[in-house]
């Protein structure tokens, strides 16, 4: 069995954490585990493959924090810079600014609102291990940084189905609006996101730390605050579920992805990447 595993580690990997999201979902068990498959698959998968060792050897690119205030701020503000694109846009064309409410009304709970983005069980740490960890090193040493980044945000936003039906959440609000071909557009969002992570972390000597847990987490940041009507004091108190316009969405993924062809195209596909030995 482990050198099936071996041999396989991808495909293992993938499939394991479709298991591990979406079987505690489909069944009603614990739903809210979905967001530490991708993690858990990845801690497994380099267990079984190359036991206590190879799990210290794995965690040393989240140790990787000394890569220069550039790529920090990249990491922090990179998504906002698009976003903030991506609003211009949608403004010009006609649209309605969002309301800012956490920006207007709540600046003092931001700190308290980036505490909550990176604890254990939300997305950057709950899913990073495995995508960008995990996945990410072998899929570009095996096809490229390109192909990497497409393979892996596609599943990426495929694996956030179910999410989508949650009774909860701006995903759900959107699929409302929408309709489940809003997977299509979502899909595209995480294939760029990969390719600008994929990028930032050749960049970052291959910090799954900077490119991965800052940047996510950034994006998990910046979302609400920037597009959609998210208010923590709302929140707290079950008043209302956080929304976006659907125009607005979709023009910001627009320009997420112009943003992300013009980073593959001036990177000549490469996206800093130098193979490994």
């Amino acid at each position: 069995m482990k050198t099936l595993i071996e041999r396989n580690q991808l495909s293992f990997f993938f499939l394991l954490t479709l298991v591990l999201s979406w079987y505690p979902w489909y069944a009603g068990i614990a739903p809210e585990l979905i967001v530490f498959g991708p993690s858990l698959a990845a801690f497994i998968t380099v267990f079984i493959v190359s036991g206590k060792s190879g799990l210290i050897n794995f965690l040393r690119a989240f140790t990787r924090w000394r890569v220069g205030f550039t790529w920090w701020f990249v990491a922090i503000f990179g998504v906002a810079i698009i976003f903030t694109a991506g609003l211009g846009v949608h403004i010009i064309l006609g649209g309605d600014a969002p309301p800012f409410i956490m920006i207007k009304n709540e600046l003092g709970l931001i700190p308290l609102y980036l505490l909550i983005v990176f604890l254990p069980w939300n997305g950057p740490v709950g899913e990073e291990f495995g995508w960008r960890g995990f996945a990410l090193p072998k899929l570009q040493n095996l096809h490229g940084p390109l192909v990497a980044s497409f393979l892996i945000g596609m599943i990426w936003g495929i694996w956030h189905l179910p999410t989508f039906f949650a009774p909860v959440g701006v995903l759900a609000a959107l699929t409302s609006s929408i309709g489940i071909g809003f997977i299509i557009p979502y899909t595209f969002t995480t294939i760029a996101n990969s390719i600008f992570m994929t990028w930032l972390y050749n960049k970052t000597r291959r910090s799954a730390l900077i490119a991965g847990i800052v940047w996510h987490g950034a994006t998990d940041f910046w979302a609400p605050i920037m597009l959609s009507d998210s208010s923590l004091k709302a929140a707290e108190h079950g008043d209302r579920l956080p929304t976006i316009a659907p125009t607005l969405y979709l023009t910001v993924a627009f320009v997420f992805v112009v943003f992300a062809i013009i980073l593959a195209i001036t990177t000549k596909g490469q996206l800093g990447y130098i193979k490994s030995d």
